[in-house]
């Protein structure tokens, strides 16, 4: 049997190139479906009001998201942010010599690489961390300290720069805001 080649018509063109297109568009949606949340973003990290919305680019995809907050010394109060059981942020509120500064917090941080620093010395923020001074802020049982913020990302493939900026300044405002300072 002899095979006669027929040249596709207008209509087959464009059948065949839309039927490709939805492949190439299914295969790519494909690649991103990981990226799906099933639970809702914390709207506060162990009682301090957060914004949703500056958390989201830190965790990642999963079906539960849970916090617990611990005190692992005397003023340290930390909360641990799991998804699906593995820890992906901390967040933390501790107590360090006035004199210190957010350079000296940040070093004794895992997550928290050398980043940039702003507002004199309020604030220091990289990708994965960042050390916040919770400016005006006084504690009897802390005379000769001053209150600092910590962020630190777990979550392997996630960060980013400007929002940790915005997370450690917001973070750092509730914190004052808060119980913890007088």
């Amino acid at each position: 049997m002899k095979r006669i080649s027929l040249p596709l018509s207008t209509t087959l063109r464009r059948l065949s190139i839309l039927t490709i297109s939805l492949a190439a568009g299914t295969a790519l949606s494909g690649c991103t479906s990981g990226e799906e949340r099933d639970y809702s973003l914390p709207e506060s990290l162990c009682g301090v009001p957060v914004d949703p919305d500056l958390l989201a680019p830190f965790l990642p995809p999963g079906e539960s998201v849970s916090t617990r907050q611990t005190t692992p010394n005397g003023g340290t109060e930390r909360c641990n942010v799991s998804v699906d059981g593995e820890l992906a942020l901390v967040t933390g509120r501790l107590w360090w010599e006035k004199t210190g500064s957010v350079a000296d917090v940040a070093a004794v941080h895992a997550q928290v690489s050398k980043g940039d620093v702003s507002s004199g010395d309020t604030f220091l923020y990289s990708d994965t961390g960042a050390v916040g001074k919770v400016q005006g802020c006084t504690d009897s049982t802390h005379p000769d300290q001053a209150l600092f913020t910590v962020v630190q990302v777990y979550a392997s493939g996630r960060g980013g720069s400007s929002t940790m900026k915005r997370l450690i300044t917001e973070y750092t405002g509730q914190v004052r805001k808060g119980k913890d300072c007088t």
